[in-house]
């Protein structure tokens, strides 16, 4: 979009979309305002009560994802609820009223207040010493995986699911803050979701102890709707999910890759061989949560297929803050790919042999990381 002019009038039109879907999610009684883009540099936004006009800065729609605009977005729609539907514009502009605002628009935390740095991408991190510890504990589990000796290879990656489905039963019997709670958004190739990325998103939320959302989201840089996948969890899932997510695809890749050359396979085949190597895996993860759940009692038990799913079920501060995120939710259901027998069966053999371990690239997005900083 080189037309300054023809991309501001497109990023306005969008923000008025965006602003009629919040208020139809959360039934907000808000008269629609003039959007403007601004172009000189200084606030991300701002609301104009005199004039009703709502500003969303130009270097932010530029530089930062478009979750993060949207955050904004929501944060100068809690000012107008603030003077249009509370009445109580006389209030510090951050004050007790705005902060009542901002928890009926669900406002993420991070855009709460007046300043502070922007993130370019919304990265959930975990909090707290216990969360650390697990993280910590994972990542050595997800070394061990890398070792050339299968057994010793598929042993770490066991010990490291028993481990986080024990850490995510344990916290199920605490209390628990909305702050240990997070989204990250996940961005797929494509303008369409191919069907491997859906099967993926399933393996996330099932065993992962995240809940996935198919959503589409605007890029402002090229003006298309694309297909984004929406995790919600405590942040410390969060980042394991994100890194499960990663390493499938770079694994998936070269899987395939491997597979071509030693089969002269066509191109058509691909996707067959994908789905294949994620059933596999899928299935090797079931066979390890029911042997992780032997042991526990009657409450901890369910199906092998769905644990992560049955958890984040059970996790009453998780689906309050899914639901004020995601408040008028509906699913859709759709149809399978077709598949090739053959290549779906050697894929599905490559996925039981597969085990999670370090070592993404980082241009994948990850760098097999779980704690910032390490």
């Amino acid at each position: 979009m080189a037309d300054r002019g023809i991309s501001s009038r497109l990023w306005a039109v969008q923000l008025a979309r965006e602003y009629q879907e919040i208020c139809r999610l959360y039934r907000l009684p808000l008269k629609s305002p003039v959007f403007e883009i601004r172009e000189e540099r200084g606030r991300a936004g701002y609301w104009s009560p005199d004039f009703a006009i709502l500003g969303i800065a130009s270097w932010l729609i530029e530089e930062h994802a478009w979750e993060v605009v949207v955050e904004v977005l929501k944060h100068e729609m809690s000012h107008q609820y603030v003077w249009q539907v509370l009445g109580r514009g006389h209030e510090p502009p951050h004050g007790p009223a705005f902060r009542e605002a901002c928890e009926r628009l669900g406002v993420h935390p991070a855009f709460r207040s007046a300043q502070g740095t922007i993130p370019r991408l919304l990265k959930a991190r975990p909090t707290g010493p216990e969360a650390a510890g697990m993280l910590g504990k994972v990542e050595k589990l997800f070394a061990l995986a890398a070792s050339a000796n299968r057994h010793e290879a598929a042993l770490a990656m066991q010990k490291a699911n028993a481990l986080l489905r024990k850490y995510n039963l344990e916290r199920l019997a605490g209390p628990s803050a909305a702050v240990d709670y997070d989204y990250l958004v996940l961005r797929p190739v494509g303008l369409r979701l191919a069907a491997h990325y859906k099967a993926i998103a399933g393996i996330l939320g099932d065993f992962f102890y995240v809940m996935v959302v198919l959503n589409r989201q605007f890029e402002a840089a090229s003006g298309e709707i694309r297909p984004v996948i929406e995790l919600t969890g405590r942040r410390e899932n969060l980042a394991v999910a994100e890194h499960v997510y990663h390493f499938l695809l770079t694994r998936l890749e070269y899987l395939w890759q491997d597979y071509r050359q030693q089969h002269r396979a066509p191109a058509r085949l691909k996707n067959s061989f994908r789905m294949g190597v994620l059933a596999g895996f899928r299935a090797k993860l079931a066979e390890q949560e029911k042997a992780a759940a032997k042991g526990a009692g009657p409450e901890q038990n369910g199906s092998a297929d769905q644990a992560g799913t049955l958890i984040c079920a059970a996790d009453p501060g998780l689906i309050r803050y899914y639901r004020a995120r995601y408040p008028r939710l509906r699913t859709v259901s759709s149809s399978g790919p077709r598949l090739y027998r053959d290549s779906y069966a050697a894929g599905a053999q490559e996925g039981r042999r597969l085990n999670l371990h370090k070592g993404v690239s980082e241009a994948a997005g990850n760098q097999g990381r779980l704690l910032p900083g390490n």
